[in-house]
């Protein structure tokens, strides 16, 4: 499931543990925006050389991706959490 972010669900994935974003930013052709960034929060801090593979880097949950919850021109950012049990299992 992947949801749009906003402040409030930055808020409650804090209120969670999460403290990291893991990043993966692609083109998209669209009236509103060029750009997708996913990101997929993370509780421990990740090692960019043990990435998950769709993913290009990541970011403390209170810093970037508070600012995008803020609104970034031209994209659209989206927080993925189908997958954040499995990935915090493995960490």
């Amino acid at each position: 499931m992947q949801k749009i972010l906003t402040i409030e669900l930055l808020d409650t994935l804090i209120n969670q543990g999460y403290r990291y974003c893991l990043s993966r930013t692609t083109t998209i052709v669209g009236e509103d925006a060029d750009i997708c960034i996913t990101l997929m929060p993370v509780k421990h801090r990740p090692l960019l050389k043990t990435l998950p593979e769709n993913f290009d880097t990541y970011f403390r949950i209170d810093a970037e991706p508070l600012q995008m919850a803020m609104g970034v021109e031209e994209a659209i950012i989206l927080v993925d959490l189908s997958e954040i049990n499995t990935y915090n299992a493995m960490s």
